[in-house]
């Protein structure tokens, strides 16, 4: 069978493009049952253009695209409870690439090729689940001149779902998605204030982008501003994700930046942050990555573009031209930290062997450099730790054990919720005997830390 991996409806996949190196993926076990019922396959994904960079004579590796698609299987009408799309078959006419380029199956012997005709079979997809095929990649030949053109029709037929055609336009060339770079990190920001990034996106390649690209910008520890109307968001009111949509070629060498900000408000609790962009060729990005044509719109005039110098935007290195993102803008509020160790007493028997529970620290943020989540333990005089063996520990119980470190304290590993517990033998009686248990934090975040440590005590019992 060709490649077809299959997932639930709704599963992400990774980008449908991807190294002629790349090993061939698991081949997915057809289902041994007949197809049945009547089913209908929703073709998604399937490249609406696809850039066969030119040919050139010196490249030791060249860049080989992947044609991929999504095969979606349903009932043909609601409630038809379960069954598979069977008998399925995929057809695609590939003499636009001859003489342009080397045709790789990804799986030899799972499709033929015959002349320019291709033809694969694909497992059963069972309703409600998704099939992602990837049938070949192609490396170009000499044929490959920049700017030859032509297309590529597939069909996919199967024994109980109607047909289905999709057409992908191929072109000779290699657009480059580029990005202007943030790099920035905002400090003392106060919850609530405005923060604002002013995307630029630009196109290094060799060929241009006629079907538009799309912004992505996504926020955390902030709400986006739902101002544009070329922009959808993921909500009405307290967005973290938004689109916008510039229909325009994007030429070769040209860059442009967005006219107004992207503007978000950070959050009431919010400690750090970041807001995140990304550009996208619209055409061919990806359907769980898109924010569907329902999403609501801004309410405001569009987001536009001007021209600016690209010469110091990147793109990304494990992405040819699909995608480029930019470094997030980071932000800091000037809410901080208040970690507050919290101190405890040994109970018991001169003699005994007693469990007890190392509490949590208070506030948040409490972890060292080297061992997050990590609480110090300075036992007191007259008292040893009992190390208890991980194949000894009750359930998922977590118990404490000598420090790493080497300095004779006790390291207890958290937070986990069914806590924390110390095992320790009352060796002797030290009448005043005093220990400490202290939780490291990050003093940029928790710059009074004078309640990082707190008493241990012993009581003895009779």
């Amino acid at each position: 069978m060709v490649w077809a991996v299959s997932r639930p409806e709704g599963g992400a996949a990774g980008p449908g493009r991807a190294p002629a190196s790349a090993p061939a993926a698991h081949r997915w076990a057809p289902a041994s049952s007949a197809p049945s019922g009547k089913g209908v396959l929703t073709l998604r994904d399937a490249p609406h253009v696809l850039y066969l960079p030119r040919y050139d004579p010196h490249a030791a590796a060249p860049y080989g695209p992947t044609y991929t698609f999504d095969l979606a299987a349903a009932p043909a009408s609601p409630g038809g409870g379960q069954g598979s799309v069977g008998g399925i078959e995929v057809d695609l006419d590939l003499s636009a690439l001859q003489g342009r380029a080397h045709i790789h199956p990804r799986l030899p012997g799972d499709c033929s090729l015959t002349g320019s005709r291709m033809k694969c079979r694909v497992p059963n997809v069972q309703f409600g689940r998704v099939a992602e095929v990837s049938p070949f990649y192609v490396l170009p030949g000499p044929g490959a001149v920049l700017g030859r053109t032509g297309t590529i029709p597939l069909t996919v037929r199967a024994a109980n779902a109607p047909a289905i055609r999709h057409t992908t336009r191929l072109v000779v060339g290699s657009p480059q998605l580029t990005l202007r770079p943030s790099g920035k990190r905002l400090t003392g920001v106060r919850p609530g204030d405005a923060i604002r990034l002013t995307p630029a996106f630009g196109n290094k390649g060799d060929t241009g982008i006629d079907g538009g690209v799309s912004l992505l910008v996504t926020a955390q520890g902030a709400t986006l501003s739902t101002r544009y109307s070329n922009c959808r968001y993921d909500k009405p009111t307290g967005a973290t994700k938004a689109q916008c949509d510039f229909p325009g070629p994007l030429p070769a060498g040209t860059a442009f930046e967005t006219d107004g900000p992207v503007t978000a408000k950070t959050g009431a609790d919010a400690r750090n942050g970041l807001i995140q962009d990304s550009v996208w060729r619209t055409a061919d990005m990806p359907y769980f990555t898109a924010l569907p044509t329902s999403a609501p719109h801004g309410t405001g005039a569009p987001l536009g573009l001007r021209p600016v110098d690209g010469g110091a935007f990147v793109r990304n290195d494990d992405e040819y031209s699909e995608v480029a993102s930019g470094d997030a803008l980071a932000f800091e509020t000037s809410l901080h930290d208040d970690v507050a160790a919290v101190g405890f007493t040994i109970r018991g028997k001169v003699g005994a062997t007693v469990d007890v529970t190392v509490p949590y620290p208070q506030g948040d943020g409490w972890s060292g450099p080297d061992d997050r989540g990590t609480l110090h333990v300075t036992l007191p005089a007259g008292v040893s730790l009992v190390e208890v063996p991980p194949e000894q520990h009750e359930s998922d119980i977590l118990y404490c054990y000598p420090s790493p470190r080497k300095d004779g304290t006790v390291a207890c590993p958290g937070p986990a919720p069914p806590g924390t517990v110390m095992r320790v033998h009352i060796d002797r009686r030290v009448d005043g005997a005093r220990g400490s248990v202290r939780a490291d934090s990050d003093p940029a975040l928790d710059p009074d830390r004078t309640d990082n440590t707190a008493p241990v005590t012993v009581t003895y019992l009779p």
